[in-house]
């Protein structure tokens, strides 16, 4: 008989947040937002959990965020030393657990499946991690234990911050229940309105619908709520090996948005992100594709190619402007934007290049 799969989900608190209190102490307790000046354009990076009270959350524009909480700390933050600490943490992982996927900066995928017995279970395993996080790193980390991805993550964003949480196998479907259907990744704003319009407020609204009816209701979305409603994801840990064939940034907004400057903002906010990674990884670029994704959750992706490869954040964030500019329809609803920079190389660069911006 096969054993259960014990998968976790570890998601760092506050990353880049709990770094700058590292560094600066005397900002612990007080509300920080990570992402630069409010009074220019950009969005949130990640926040301290004194400045969520005020409903300030990531990708949300600087100056929305002041304005709910004017007396927040805001700071540009500094991408170098967030990766630092993150090879520590993944490297950490990786002594515990030998299956690692790592997901971003702050987040990963383990399997524990075969060694958790070792520590003395899941729990114990988790527990373990946990301190030895906090040991070398002064930051507090979430884990999720389940026998799958979807439900760890889930347990994970419940039990925030600072704890280990398990749901043991056969104990999916009860512990996701109660929870709200905003509960589930991929529902967002726009989506958690229809289904709350056509009766489900609760996880358990969908599972009492046959699937059929679902995938009828919402087409292949609704084999999607079947599955997800009932903890069911066979998705593998995956380990990445090697360079990275492309590197993207994306982000979901809570409600549909049309406001063509806080679009702007916010492609250009990733258009600095994926600069950044790109420059970390040492690496330049050759094509970039923009994601544009419709309120309707129609998606289109479209593509350019450089005529050589570069790492010139200017070209960048001209050539994503140009090719969302191209294909949007002003006033049209969108729940996500996103950018991929591909066609990597590694080729030789002078080391001048890669003095700290």
């Amino acid at each position: 008989m096969m054993k259960p799969r014990l998968i976790f989900h570890v998601d760092m608190d506050a990353f880049f947040a709990s770094i700058e209190i590292i560094k600066n102490p005397s900002l612990r307790g007080l509300p920080v937002v990570v992402g630069g000046n409010p009074d220019h354009r950009g969005v949130v990076s990640t926040c301290s959990y004194e400045a969520r009270v005020f409903g300030v959350r990531s990708a949300m524009p600087l100056s929305e965020a002041k304005r709910r909480c004017p007396q927040a700390i805001f700071l540009e933050g500094n991408y170098r030393t967030y990766k630092a600490y993150s090879a520590k943490i993944m490297a950490l992982f990786s002594h515990y657990v030998p299956c690692l996927e790592i997901v971003s900066i702050d987040e990963a995928y383990m399997d524990a499946t075969e060694i958790a017995d070792q520590f003395g279970g899941a729990l114990a395993l988790g527990e373990l991690i946990r301190t030895a996080v906090y040991t070398t790193t002064g930051l507090t980390c979430t884990i999720g234990i389940a026998t799958n991805k979807l439900v760890a993550k889930i347990a994970a964003s419940y039990a925030k911050p600072n704890r280990v949480y398990e749901i043991p196998q056969g104990k999916e479907k009860e512990f996701l229940a109660p929870l709200k259907i905003q509960s589930l990744p991929g529902i967002g704003a726009k989506t958690q309105l229809t289904l709350n319009h056509d009766g489900y407020q609760y996880i358990t609204d969908l599972q009492t619908v046959p699937m059929e009816d679902l995938i009828h209701q919402y087409g292949t979305r609704g084999y999607y709520y079947h599955l997800a409603a009932h903890g069911i994801d066979t998705s593998p840990v995956t380990p990445e090996h090697g360079p990275p064939k492309s590197i993207g940034a994306e982000t979901t907004f809570d409600s549909d948005q049309t406001d063509l400057t806080i679009l702007l903002e916010t492609l250009q906010a990733l258009a600095e992100k994926i600069h950044r990674r790109l420059l970390i990884n040492k690496m330049r670029t050759k094509g970039i594709s923009v994601k544009i994704r419709h309120g309707d959750f129609k998606t289109m992706t479209r593509h350019h190619s450089f005529s050589t490869h570069i790492n010139d954040l200017n070209l960048i964030w001209e050539e994503a402007k140009k090719l969302f500019l191209l294909h949007y329809e002003e006033e049209t609803p969108l729940r996500l934007l996103g950018i991929s920079l591909e066609k990597l190389n590694e080729g030789y660069w002078q080391p001048t290049l890669w003095d700290p911006m």
